[in-house]
């Protein structure tokens, strides 16, 4: 799993409203799904607008973010496991 890169769709945009991130699709060939990002996940979204592999997204959590290494590979884990079945992942 460390190895595979992960990477957001092309075609959304990343809004603040009312302190909440959303990203939103601007290419119809993305589809209509809407994703709510809260700052942790933000980070993360912008990080993999270029692909990244699993280990660089734990590190850039670890080195951003007060949070243990299992918290951080667990949170990391489900914000994929919700990209992919989005189909929001490249």
């Amino acid at each position: 799993m460390e190895n595979k890169k992960y990477g957001v769709k092309q075609g959304y945009i990343v809004r603040e409203i009312a302190g909440e991130f959303i990203a939103v699709p601007v290419d119809s060939s993305c589809g209509t799904n809407i994703v709510v990002l809260n700052p942790v996940s933000r980070f993360l979204w912008d990080l993999m607008k270029t692909e990244k592999t699993f280990d660089e997204l734990l590190d850039a959590m670890l080195s951003n973010y007060d949070v243990s290494k299992e918290e951080a590979e667990t949170d990391l884990k489900d914000f994929l496991k919700q990209l992919t079945e989005s189909g929001l992942l490249n």
